[in-house]
């Protein structure tokens, strides 16, 4: 295979500031915006032409990808509705590489993999038709996004990295128990966002939660089901022992949990507390004796990715 060169500029002289990368031999251009600083692509032209983007949570372990015609105008948006992210990423073609239609196949290609690898929390609420492009296009866009795919990765965001399977289990953890390591994680729960009457109809009454993403390699390590409850209750309060999980009207990605009916209750409930930006907008996971043993989600969070909100 031959070599290939890729061009990081630190655009703050910070390595967690705004990065722009580029590929030798290859007309695709990746930009790395910190939330705090979206207003710098004011000032870049590309960034107002079609673009496939992906948000990152600050753990890197969430991701909503998109597309548009313009992401200087999109972002805007996404700073006004979504609390979640910290990371914007974006894909654009110097010159006029990139239209609509490629940028929609793009963004319906990225879904559909990232969904398969499992290895981050899709939050996007639908999922993306593919755009038909004629075969010729087709392969232009995929060697496209193949180098793109190799940017990011080399940039941080391994969304697309294959998660390998011969990874060994903990000392302390039997082999006989599904809970396994994911990037230096272990985890064994499933918690999924609810809103409204969904706990009673259908996680109570039915025994079950729906549609949920799961990536197909995490369906084995999975041996309860919980639900994180939106405003007003803004808690983790209830879950369950999973008993089967299976496809959901054959949509990829999508699945329906169902779990033995023995509900249990949480000691103490796990509240979102002083930090609305840890409510859950999409399922995370979580090993059961975290869950059990935390009072918030700061502190379920810094247990699970390590990180220091309940500092």
């Amino acid at each position: 295979m031959a070599s290939k060169t890729i061009k990081i500029l630190l655009k703050d002289s910070e390595v967690n500031g705004i990065r722009i990368a580029q590929l030798s031999v290859s007309t695709v251009e990746v930009y790395v915006i910190p939330r705090d600083k979206y207003d710098f692509t004011k000032t870049k032209t590309e960034l107002q032409s079609p673009a496939l983007y992906m948000l990152f949570d600050d753990q890197r372990t969430s991701v909503y990808i998109g597309e548009c015609e313009n992401f200087t105008n999109r972002i805007k948006h996404h700073v006004e509705n979504k609390d979640f992210w910290q990371w914007a990423v974006v894909c654009v073609a110097k010159g006029d590489g990139l239209d609509k239609a490629k940028v929609k196949f793009m963004e319906s290609y990225a879904v559909q993999k990232a969904i398969e690898i499992g290895r981050f929390e899709i939050l996007n609420k639908t999922e993306p038709t593919e755009n038909t492009l004629d075969e010729f296009t087709r392969e232009e866009v995929l060697d496209f996004f193949s180098d793109f795919d190799l940017l990011i990765n080399t940039l941080g965001f391994n969304i697309f990295e294959e998660i390998k399977d011969d990874i060994p289990l903990a000392d302390n953890v039997e082999k006989d128990n599904k809970a396994i390591h994911d990037d230096e994680r272990i985890f064994d729960t499933i918690i999924a966002p609810c809103k409204g009457e969904g706990r009673i109809n259908a996680f109570v009454k039915e025994s079950s939660w729906y549609a949920v993403r799961i990536g197909k390699k995490n369906i084995s390590k999975l041996k309860y089901v919980g639900l994180y409850e939106a405003a007003p209750v803004s808690a983790i309060r209830y879950y369950a022992k999973i008993t089967k999980i299976e496809l959901y009207k054959n949509v990829p990605g999508k699945y329906i949990i169902h779990h033995d009916g023995n509900i249990q209750e949480l000691k103490k409930p796990i509240v979102i507390g002083s930090h609305p930006e840890l409510a859950l907008f999409g399922p995370r996971y979580y090993k059961l004796t975290d869950i059990e043993s935390s009072s918030s989600m700061a502190e379920l969070t810094d247990k699970a990715f390590g990180s220091n909100y309940s500092q």
